[in-house]
């Protein structure tokens, strides 16, 4: 059970779990996200598939949504719309869509303003607390860094409503719910730090990532990148963690995972991959805090079972870091900070 020091942190956490520049700026923000990651498939459902799954997201959010980036036949490098108040835009997006060309990807994306009370000058405040992005690769024998990779569909919302209620068991059930329709390799949910569309700002948010170990790093396309055409190697764990079929036979079977994980996590087993939960509720599991360590124990064994399938063949940076540091060596030690 979550104290009551503990509701009361996650209920403000949108207020304290601003990261600052050293300008002033909002560099990072706590929220609940998701990253869900599929390797290549039929294109033309594939895209559909996507969809769906992002007006599920606007059916549970579009009170909070404002703007739609879509992509056209006519317009391959966006179009940008406002939403209208409980207006679906869906159905003439699929329409817009057309029958784009394999070797053409697909992106999309639905969005709030960026706001903040904190924030009065909306100039220092760039992120999009509520957020449903997909990413459908393209797929091509000509085999540059674009095409064929893992595609996605990665999503945020704040911790806590206005009302005063937490998104914990919304969440689960969105991400439960968006992984059966799609299928996807692998993914992973939680508390996670969305970062600001200033690349500058990435330093200053790897030392709260090491301070919160529950913490995730919300970069579904850089860990795209990097992962190019690996499709059964984790990004890591989190709260929640996805794993496809494959990677679940390569464990050893869903039997195996039970036996290792029961009863600290709960597992949610669907046709064509299981969805894992790490305790009762996020952690942020601050290693300043004593007592944080037997709470995040959840963590351990999920990230310990899946060792054997993380990623950990960095090229480039997950993220930025300070430039005394060596961004891809401090990638691999972020991803196996649970060990």
């Amino acid at each position: 059970m979550l104290t009551q020091e503990q509701l009361e942190a996650y209920m403000s956490m949108d207020r304290w779990g601003v990261i600052y520049s050293k300008n002033g700026y909002a560099a990072g923000l706590f929220v609940l996200g998701a990253e869900l990651y599929v390797a290549p498939r039929e294109l033309s459902q594939f895209r559909l598939d996507m969809l769906d799954v992002q007006e599920d997201y606007w059916r549970c959010f579009n009170a909070h949504l404002a703007r739609m980036a879509y992509q056209t036949e006519k317009e391959p490098d966006g179009k940008y719309v406002d939403l209208k108040k409980g207006e679906n835009p869906f159905p003439w997006v699929r329409q817009a869509i057309g029958n784009p060309k394999p070797s053409e990807g697909y992106c999309n994306m639905i969005y709030s303003k960026a706001e903040h009370p904190d924030f009065p000058d909306p100039s220092k405040f760039s992120i999009h607390p509520w957020e449903s992005s997909i990413f459908v690769q393209s797929q091509s024998d000509r085999r540059t860094k674009w095409d064929n990779r893992l595609s996605y569909h990665a999503s945020s919302i704040p911790v806590a409503s206005g009302s005063g209620s937490l998104h914990f068991e919304l969440w689960r059930e969105c991400v439960l719910t968006w992984a059966k329709r799609l299928r996807p390799n692998h993914g992973l949910a939680g508390l996670s730090i969305k970062m600001s569309e200033d690349t500058t700002d990435g330093p200053y948010i790897y030392p709260t990532l090491k301070k919160y170990t529950g913490l995730d790093a919300y970069v579904p396309l850089d860990f795209s990148m990097e992962a190019g055409t690996v499709y059964n190697r984790i990004k890591c764990v989190n709260w929640l963690t996805v794993l496809g079929d494959e990677i679940i036979e390569e464990l050893g079977g869903l039997a195996v995972l039970k036996k290792a994980l029961e009863p600290e996590c709960t597992l949610y087993p669907y046709p064509g991959g299981v969805l894992i939960q790490a305790g009762e509720a996020p952690r942020l599991g601050d290693i300043e805090v004593p007592g944080s360590s037997e709470l995040i124990e959840p963590y351990r064994k999920v990230a310990a079972i899946t060792k054997p399938v993380r990623f950990m063949d960095y090229k480039n940076e997950l993220f930025r870091v300070d430039k005394s540091l060596n961004a891809e060596d401090e990638a691999r030690k972020w991803v196996s900070r649970f060990d």
